[in-house]
């Protein structure tokens, strides 16, 4: 079973299309029916129902995916690990939730990064729970994210103290009717619409980190931020704070796999610790 059959079936799960997976993975759409048929023979299942409208993963496809993304991920991590440089003593895995990518984090990398010259990076962003579950099997050696799944395997650190805020670029007096629901974790989630008693009108969930306000901004709707990302805007005028409406202690956390290098955490904690992102 090779990655390139691997790649491709996920391009066509993504997609929805052998024509748009083509597209994707650079080759023919008979090249992607000759690779899926071949992965269906070696797995002995039928991996997709196609018709005009194009292809859906069957059960057996749907099981696929977790692991066949798994397996690409980690030949690919595999390929920048083994093409580093000799100059490179070691490689860092490291990613950051969406709403925390600012210029205090972008500095702080930039910062860490020359104070750590035979270290390479491989940086990215995503939710919170693609941070926790990529940290949990060993993708990420290094996250910065609100909501973390405490484990046995894994190292904590509080970064910086926050709390989720009502914010509504409309009327205080109107948010019940322009409340967004904003994703911010499951538990968290849970509480907020048991403490409010209010199902959003709008039939809208958004996980867009930090977008998520642009959004609020531009439909003049309401819904819950972290008040260290909103604050500029609040300053702003461009969103207000809902009087009396609850708030939820909500604080950033800076979380490692515990078998990554020793030297290599330390300075890491030590630089944050000195940052802007802990200052501010």
């Amino acid at each position: 079973m090779d990655i390139s059959s691997l790649s491709t079936f996920l391009a066509a799960a993504d997609t929805g299309s052998f024509t748009a997976a083509a597209q994707r993975v650079h080759v023919s759409p008979s090249t992607v029916t000759e690779r899926i048929k071949q992965l269906e023979h070696r797995l002995g299942v039928v991996l997709f129902e196609r018709d005009k409208r194009g292809c859906r993963l069957t059960l057996a496809g749907r099981k696929l995916l977790g692991p066949a993304s798994q397996a690409v991920r980690a030949i690919d991590i595999a390929r920048h690990e083994v093409g580093l440089p000799e100059r490179f003593r070691c490689s860092l895995s490291f990613g950051a939730q969406y709403v925390l990518w600012n210029d205090g984090l972008l500095d702080w990398l930039a910062q860490t990064r020359g104070s750590l010259p035979d270290v390479a990076w491989r940086v990215t962003s995503g939710a919170s729970a693609r941070l926790n579950r990529d940290l949990a099997e060993g993708f990420l050696d290094f996250v910065l994210l609100y909501d973390p799944v405490f484990r046995p395997d894994i190292g904590s650190m509080p970064l910086f103290e926050d709390e989720l805020i009502l914010v509504t670029a409309g009327s205080s007096d109107t948010w019940r009717k322009d409340y967004v629901r904003i994703e911010w974790g499951r538990d968290l989630g849970v509480e907020i619409a048991s403490r409010l008693d209010l199902a959003p009108e709008s039939g809208l969930l958004l996980d867009l980190g930090e977008r998520s306000a642009d959004w609020l901004v531009k439909h003049a709707m309401a819904g819950y931020m972290p008040a260290r990302s909103v604050a500029s805007r609040i300053e702003a005028g461009e969103l207000s704070r809902v009087n009396h409406a609850p708030r939820f202690h909500f604080p950033a956390y800076a979380c490692w796999r515990r078998d990554m290098d020793e030297s290599l955490l330390t300075a890491l904690l030590e630089s944050l610790k000195n940052s802007r992102i802990c200052a501010e």
